[in-house]
């Protein structure tokens, strides 16, 4: 493109080139999503447990020791034995907390690209007929 100057000198030409303009923009990469689930175990433990059992001594009588002559009469005596027996409750409890935190990590890319220049090319055309010495 020529144009003359604003005094009627001679014109000139604008050369342009391309220039390489870069900066960053954020944008959305994934979204991540937390949740928590529950799982079931099975546990088995071993726990120890006290039972009463029943224990009949017999013992000679001696006899030289006087003993009530009545007839015997029949008695029942009722003994409660007991026993432990294991009790089972669950309480939930904390174990664990979780800590979710973003941080931002600084990387480099490489950016690469073409640029274009305009060069401006002198080309003189003589006459023909005319030698280059004759001016």
């Amino acid at each position: 493109m020529t144009s003359g100057t604003a005094d009627g000198g001679p014109p000139d030409l604008a050369l342009h080139e391309e220039r390489l303009v870069v900066s960053t923009e954020r944008v959305a990469v994934e979204r991540v999503r937390i949740s928590k689930r529950i799982v079931n175990t099975t546990r088995t433990i071993e726990v120890p447990v006290r039972l009463e059992q029943l224990v009949i001594s017999r013992q000679e009588v001696d006899p030289a020791v006087r003993v009530d002559s009545e007839v015997p009469v029949e008695e029942e005596l009722v003994i409660v034995l007991r026993e432990e027996v294991p009790t089972v409750s669950l309480q939930v409890v904390p174990v664990e907390q979780v800590v979710v935190r973003r941080r931002t990590v600084l990387e480099e890319d490489v950016v690469r690209a073409d640029l274009v220049r305009e060069h401006a090319a002198v080309v003189v055309t003589r006459p023909t007929g005319r030698p280059d010495g004759d001016r």
